[in-house]
């Protein structure tokens, strides 16, 4: 019995150090964006997919003895040399660990507390046809995943995007980041893109 108390405590205590983590990311990457983005009020409630930006990364990774200027599916934003600090051992783990989670869960206030964000759904209203949508047309509204941190703890890997609350042309920004703690900020330390896609 005893023993069956210590893994259910041990299973809490590393839950919510995980929790509070993912959100140390989400609070310091937003901060991020807003120091670019000041007029980026809203954040979508329906989170966008956790695994997308591990999913590009792990693209960058296996193409990274491709020459530049050769058909490589993902690179990074930088320039050359190009650190690669999660390998494939740990892309698999964390995939593993990623896959079974519920993808249903939405964002709540309490995530961004502190943040003066508000959340919105936006296909509900535009579907509804709320009045809202015309107080919020054309606002700058963000969509983020949830993050996926490293066994180490080290690094974090977030998928974002930016557009414009209602409008379905225009300039959008789609970003799958790494980001690494550093002195316990969490810092973007590289963007990955697709070269084949022409903005």
């Amino acid at each position: 019995m005893k023993i069956n108390i210590c893994i259910v405590c041990s299973f809490i205590l590393v839950s919510c150090s995980t929790s509070k983590i993912e959100n140390q990311v989400v609070h310091d990457f937003i901060k991020e964006q807003l120091l670019i983005r000041p007029n980026c009020r809203y954040v979508e409630k329906q989170p966008v997919k956790r695994l997308l930006p591990l999913e590009f990364y792990e693209k960058a990774f296996e193409d990274r003895n491709i020459r530049l200027g050769d058909m490589a599916r993902v690179i990074p934003n930088s320039y050359p040399p190009f650190k690669w600090p999660v390998d494939s051992i740990e892309i698999q783990k964390l995939k593993e660990k990623y896959e079974k989670e519920n993808t249903k869960q939405l964002w709540k206030k309490e995530d961004f507390h502190g943040l003066n964000l508000k959340l919105v759904n936006s296909k509900k209203i535009e579907k509804s046809g709320n009045p809202i949508s015309d107080k919020l047309y054309g606002s700058e509204t963000l969509a983020v995943s949830k993050p996926i941190i490293t066994t180490d703890k080290k690094y974090a890997f977030l998928f974002f995007r930016i557009f414009n609350f209602g409008i379905s042309f225009g300039h959008t920004t789609d970003k799958p980041i790494l980001m690494k703690n550093l002195n316990g900020k969490w810092k973007t330390i590289e963007t990955y893109y697709d070269p084949n896609i022409i903005n």
